[in-house]
């Protein structure tokens, strides 16, 4: 689900979507709780089909924390000086 809901952030359109960079740092750090959990579950569970559903559920949080860092790292400076010129245009 967490990948499901990044990729939708993620690809909502081809404008930047400044205000969705929170709701895609909270998915990657739940993306990085599910990674700690699988490798917690991994040793809880030695039969084969388990660890690969294991590793399956782990290589998909990696992938969503790597696209979650990388779109915010991306996005994070322009949408900081944007942000900055609007506060500035407020004031007299």
């Amino acid at each position: 689900m967490a990948a499901g809901a990044s990729a939708w952030l993620i690809g909502r359109g081809g404008e930047i979507q400044c205000d969705s960079l929170a709701p895609l740092t909270v998915l990657a750090t739940l993306a990085a709780f599910l990674i700690s959990v699988c490798f917690r579950q991994m040793s809880r569970y030695p039969d084969r089909r388990s660890r690969w559903a294991l590793f399956a559920c782990l290589l998909v949080a990696g992938a969503t924390l790597f696209a979650d860092f990388r779109f915010v790292r991306h996005y994070r400076g322009f949408c900081d000086q944007l942000q900055q010129q609007m506060r500035q245009s407020v004031r007299p």
